[in-house]
């Protein structure tokens, strides 16, 4: 007979051990994400962190308007408040961000599991979000990420500044329509006008998302109501301010539609290129319909997916911003919701699955994380993210 002592004993010693692992990960997070932020800043590394660097001073004297300033504001006071340059303080900074969005996951992934003890899964669930790149196929587009999206966290820093707003908003706002306590209204108000200020991509796909997520869902009674027109309309607001001051004066950029023509300038083919950045979340949800359909992580974040694909189809800058495709970032932050949530399906039925089910979507997986690897890498050995891929190892 089995010694419920032992037991408890052996499984709080396994809770001890993994608590060890997860610190010196979240350490090893930090360490990477210093040293490559570092480099941008100092330029040793193809990215825009040294331009974002360079406008911090002028955003401080009121020279220049940042619409998305956390970034910005919170490197200028680790360096003011520690006394360090600014290219270290944007270092640090940026590894904090990627090290909170980490420990964001493994929280979101515990809470939703359902699995209690399995340190191990919602260990590989972080890693996998955080390494994870699209799906590459060399011969359609030598570019990893550029036409197709990336769920990767590595693009540019005001993407991983609003990461973790982003995730946290989704989450906090399904807690709030499943449960209606006070606490999740207010956060989730909190983080989603705090996003605006991070990068306001994710907020122009938050609005039309919430809205039709309230109607499909029925979540139609006075307090939910009251969540909905409270967490529009204030963003409404935010985004206006932001809107009047970015785009108003003379020679500034506007808004203009332009179906495909941002987006076509980075791929031979649309529609391939989405079905290659949507294919793994897609597979999951199909081949796991039935608990897919009762997730309304999942389904809020196909709206995200939905509403940041047309946002991208129609719209972008006119001027000198216009090949920049910045109404692209709303579809690599949809894409990262997307990929998380999807992931802690994939690994909550794992054995739920039929083998002819678990084990293709397991290569796919693997695949992908070889292919955010390797365009990690390509960065830190200073090759231009928009660079073209000549040879790919092994495929």
């Amino acid at each position: 007979m089995t010694d419920p002592n032992k037991k408890e004993k052996s499984s709080s010693d396994r809770k001890e051990i993994w608590k060890i692992i997860n610190l010196l990960n979240l350490a090893l997070i930090f360490i990477i994400s210093y040293f490559m932020f570092y480099t941008q800043a100092i330029e040793h590394m193809a990215s825009d962190t040294h331009g974002h660097l360079g406008i911090i001073g002028q955003y401080i004297y009121g020279d220049y308007y940042i619409p998305h300033p956390i970034w910005h504001l919170g490197t200028f006071y680790l360096s003011e408040y520690f006394s360090i340059e600014l290219h270290h303080s944007a270092g640090v900074f940026t590894a904090l961000l990627v090290t909170l969005y980490a420990v964001i996951i493994y929280k979101i992934a515990q809470n939703l599991d359902g699995d209690e003890g399995n340190e191990p899964k919602w260990f590989l669930v972080t890693s996998i979000s955080l390494l994870i790149g699209p799906f590459f196929l060399m011969g359609f587009n030598p570019h990893i990420y550029i036409g197709q999206g990336s769920p990767s966290v590595w693009h540019n820093v005001t993407l991983i500044t609003v990461q973790p707003f982003a995730l946290l908003s989704v989450f906090f706002t399904v807690k709030f329509f499943q449960a209606e306590k006070s606490d999740f209204f207010i956060l989730a108000v909190l983080v989603t006008i705090l996003s605006i200020f991070a990068k306001p991509s994710y907020i122009l796909v938050f609005l039309p998302a919430i809205t039709i997520f309230v109607l499909l869902e029925r979540y139609l009674d006075k307090r939910q109501l009251l969540f909905t027109f409270v967490a529009i309309f204030s963003s409404i607001a935010a985004l206006g301010y932001q809107f009047m001051n970015q785009f108003s004066g003379e020679g500034n950029d506007s808004i203009i539609f332009d179906f495909l023509g941002v987006w076509s300038l980075y791929t031979p083919n649309i529609a391939v290129s989405i079905l290659l950045a949507l294919g793994l979340p897609l597979l999951i949800t199909a081949l796991n319909y039935h608990s897919a359909k009762k997730n309304d992580y999942i389904k809020f974040s196909w709206l995200l997916v939905l509403f940041s694909m047309i946002l991208f189809a129609c719209f972008a800058e006119s001027g000198r911003h216009y090949s920049d495709g910045n109404f692209g970032w709303s579809w690599n932050i949809s894409l990262s919701l997307i990929y998380i949530f999807t992931i802690i399906e994939y690994f909550k039925q794992y054995y739920v699955m039929p083998p002819l089910v678990r084990y293709p979507l397991l290569a796919v997986i693997l695949y992908q994380l070889y292919v955010g690897w390797y365009f990690l890498i390509g960065m830190f050995n200073g090759v231009n993210y928009l660079a073209a891929i000549k040879t790919f190892p092994f495929f």
